[in-house]
């Protein structure tokens, strides 16, 4: 049968052109990059377990603090007086904590993954989400800071870069960068509906605009929530089916309790944490590892300081 080699032509082109736009929907993301599962089981959980809060395990853990709050005071204390720190530059427990989070991330990159499309994706880059209160009153406005991390930043690059997030939304004020967006699909007549049922099918495609992920804070690494700040306990949280936030982490306040070394009778401060996380994006070992590694990194903090490979190594002696 004669076949025209124009017509294959076109159906060969027509082909490769299919495949180039498969590629870019369903592969590639502004935030990730599509990686191939190594066990059939891991393959087909997304299927079995659809949502994120369908895939949700809970971790909940007391972590001694004495070691992080003598850090802090010494970091404090080596820049000068209280009054004449800089404000970006003060450390403090909740930035020394985020701090631990970046150097577990960075260690075990494993965790800074996402389900999307019922396939499994790398983050790009660490990026942490979480709310700042403009004062700390129940009717005071609040924003939501997303900050991004390298992997070798230490406890210093840290402080500064979560400060100067934290005065950033002060300063401009409710929302942050995403409250524009909200305002203009909330007075546009059926406008919510239609902007987040396009943003959807974008982000379905993997065609979402770079330039509002990058600002999403629901396109993270994890939700931060310190509760510890307004005096709160710590409560589980549920993941957010928007996003791709796999992680949200709850710090709660600190507590004294009896020291189980030493000397009898002493007190040591403690903090609660309660972690809600998507089982899909590893397995059960490589989170408990995870978990030894961050309380690793908080008793002993001056890891924080070290450079990123001598920090590995250090933990590597001791494991």
């Amino acid at each position: 049968m004669y076949r025209d080699p124009g017509a294959l032509s076109i159906w060969f082109t027509l082909a490769e052109s299919y495949c180039i736009v498969q590629s870019m929907l369903f592969i590639d993301r502004p935030d990730g990059k599509k990686l191939k599962q190594a066990h059939a089981l891991n393959a087909v959980m997304p299927y079995m377990m659809r949502g994120r809060n369908q895939s949700a395990v809970y971790y909940d853990k007391d972590i001694d603090m004495e070691s992080a709050l003598r850090h802090v005071r010494a970091k404090n204390s080596s820049l000068g007086a209280k009054s004449e720190i800089p404000e970006q530059d003060r450390c403090s427990l909740f930035s020394l904590v985020l701090a631990a989070l970046v150097r577990t991330i960075a260690i075990r990159p494993g965790l800074n993954r996402f389900i999307h499309g019922k396939a499994l994706y790398q983050r790009n880059e660490i990026a942490f989400s979480f709310i700042v209160k403009q004062k700390m009153t129940e009717a005071a406005p609040e924003g939501s800071a997303k900050v991004y991390f390298k992997p070798e930043d230490n406890l210093d690059t840290v402080t500064r870069r979560v400060n100067q997030a934290i005065a950033y939304v002060r300063e401009v004020g409710e929302g942050g960068d995403g409250e524009g967006i909200a305002k203009l699909a909330h007075r546009i007549p059926g406008g919510k509906a239609l902007v987040i049922g396009l943003y959807r099918l974008l982000d379905r495609f993997n065609l979402a605009p770079a330039s509002l992920l990058k600002v999403d804070p629901f396109y993270a690494t994890l939700f931060f929530a310190n509760l510890g700040s307004i005096g709160l306990d710590t409560p589980f949280h549920h993941l957010y089916e928007w996003g791709n936030v796999s992680f949200f982490v709850v710090m709660g306040k600190l507590t004294q309790k009896d020291s189980h070394h030493g000397s009898s009778g002493a007190k040591h401060h403690s903090v609660n944490f309660k972690v809600t996380l998507d089982e899909r994006i590893s397995d059960g070992l490589y989170f408990a590892r995870s978990a030894s590694t961050f309380n690793h990194l908080l008793s002993s903090p001056a890891l924080l300081d070290m450079p990123l490979e001598q920090a590995k190594s250090v933990l590597e002696l001791g494991a």
